[in-house]
């Protein structure tokens, strides 16, 4: 370090410092970034897939049986479905013996597909 050092210098210098430093953190964060995105999509992946699941399941019931489940339960039981009961609501509301019940999948995040 020169004690007379130009100004100009002085701040190449410095930011020869910090460069290192910023590159790392914004590798950090697009890092992350990815990271939360894949989340997200992992989410959204998993809520459509127990919606198809249970979709099918009641189906299966119903051409086995001749009757759509009646709760949420008994299709879950009938089918050997299981899911994360801290991840996704099912809302699951029987019509009659003889029509397809509407079955949603919400995700506790509060939005479909959303972010947790």
């Amino acid at each position: 370090m020169d004690l007379f050092e130009s100004p100009a210098k002085k701040i190449r210098r410095q930011l020869g410092y910090l460069l290192p430093a910023l590159l790392l953190i914004a590798l950090c964060a697009l890092f992350l970034s990815g990271i939360n995105r894949t989340s997200v999509e992992t989410l959204k992946n998993e809520q459509v897939t127990l919606e198809q699941a249970l979709q099918k399941g009641a189906v299966r019931v119903y051409a086995l049986t001749g009757r759509y489940p009646q709760s949420l339960s008994q299709l879950l039981d009938d089918c050997g479905i299981t899911y994360d009961h801290e991840k996704f609501v099912v809302e699951y509301v029987a019509n009659s013996s003889n029509l397809l019940p509407m079955i949603s999948v919400i995700p506790l995040s509060g939005e479909k597909g959303g972010a947790p």
